[in-house]
């Protein structure tokens, strides 16, 4: 057996999957290892985007709304969401998917086994292009590696702000009729743990269930029990649901930060997914901007060009960065913040603004409403950062 491949990809989350899945779309025909140790509900979670009409994943998405919420104790803003949809795909469904479609090809090896080390060239003292990689007792070369195992140093990181946007939610079957399944509540602020950014986030898959999530943008974790009292609270009193039944729960931990994933790229070993900082900082929100890095990450392959070309709009790293700063200084002022950002500004302008695919003076235009004093400090202490 050769053990030589064009490229090896670590892990198939949801970048790991997008790229697959785009070497196959171009039809590519250089040789791809791919190694990982998946295992059974460890993925599965809810994933949720917005796109415009009819989108390539239609035939996994099992949820889609033309409309939501956002509510404040003293304000509901409905949003028609025109032109866009929001949808929601299953993370199993979406990997079991991509490992289908890879085992069709036969330039493709799917070895499922946890990743040891990765040698560079360098590190081996060879002439040869060829990252060794070491997997259980083997090992296996590869010109080029797209890595999605997070750095040590992100967790030893002692400088960069961080925060954890964590959550637990239950999907929960009712015998009587309670929700709107064309609407869905993007953030209701009416219930929250004092003193931080917390909200419930509803998806109705009918009049009989929905995934209804708590979440916190917040430095800390909490202790499982206050999840599970905020979504009783919930439920009860806003949702007016006295008796129900939980048929899934799902929870997890993203990182919001501005750390510099880029740090850790080398020439033909780059780091995809969230060790790459393909997440939004700002919001936790992967599937559509891993499908986008994902496009200019294989078309760099193809042309040759260095694998992180175009994968960062500097522009958006200070936003981002910004928004981080604001909630990590004053995490209690976020409801404030995202209530500003949603009154003030249609929701095809913010959504397109998070998509990262907004005009110069869209972006002016969402941030001249939230110049406050968090604002404006956070906005010069970047500045003073990067010049």
């Amino acid at each position: 057996m050769d053990h030589h491949y064009d490229l090896a990809i670590i892990g198939m989350g949801c970048a790991g999957s997008h790229v697959v899945l785009e070497l196959i779309r171009r039809q590519s025909n250089i040789k791809v290892v791919v190694l990982d140790d998946f295992q059974k509900g460890s993925m599965d979670k809810t994933w949720s985007f917005w796109e415009i009409g009819t989108g390539k994943w239609d035939h996994l998405v099992h949820h889609r709304w033309e409309k939501g919420a956002f509510i404040m104790p003293d304000d509901h803003i409905e949003l028609t969401l025109t032109p866009y949809l929001y949808k929601s795909i299953e993370s199993s469904d979406f990997i079991a998917f991509a490992k289908a479609e890879l085992q069709q090809h036969e330039s493709f090896t799917l070895i499922e086994q946890q990743v040891k080390e990765v040698l560079s060239p360098a590190a081996l003292d060879s002439e040869k292009s060829y990252h060794q990689i070491i997997y259980g007792n083997e090992r296996l070369f590869a010109h080029q590696v797209l890595d999605s195992r997070v750095p040590h140093a992100y967790f030893e990181d002692q400088k960069s702000l961080g925060l954890k946007q964590h959550f637990e939610g239950w999907v929960i079957k009712t015998e009587e009729e309670y929700f709107d399944p064309s609407v869905f509540t993007m953030m209701d602020y009416r219930l929250r743990d004092p003193g931080t950014t917390s909200f419930t986030y509803v998806l109705p898959h009918s009049s009989q269930q929905a995934l209804v999530e708590f979440t916190y943008f917040s430095k800390e974790l909490v202790k499982a029990e206050v999840y599970a009292q905020y979504l009783k609270d919930y439920i009860r009193d806003h949702l007016k649901i006295d008796s129900f039944e939980i048929i899934q729960i799902e929870k997890g931990v993203i990182p919001m930060t501005t750390y510099n994933f880029n740090q850790h790229h080398k020439a033909g070993h780059l780091r995809i997914g969230t060790a790459g900082g393909w997440v939004k900082p700002s919001t936790g929100y992967s599937f559509k901007s891993s499908e986008k890095k994902a496009i200019q990450l294989v078309e760099n392959i193809f042309s040759g060009d260095p694998l992180y070309n175009g994968l960062q709009a500097g522009r958006f790293k200070l936003y981002d960065d910004i928004m981080i700063e604001v909630l990590f200084r004053d995490n209690e002022k976020g409801p404030e913040v995202f209530h500003h950002l949603y009154k003030n500004n249609p929701i095809d302008r913010i959504l397109r603004f998070l998509d990262e695919e907004s005009s110069f003076s869209e972006e002016i235009a969402i941030m001249l409403p939230m110049t406050s004093w968090p604002f404006l400090r956070s906005f010069f202490n970047r500045l003073w950062r990067n010049f």
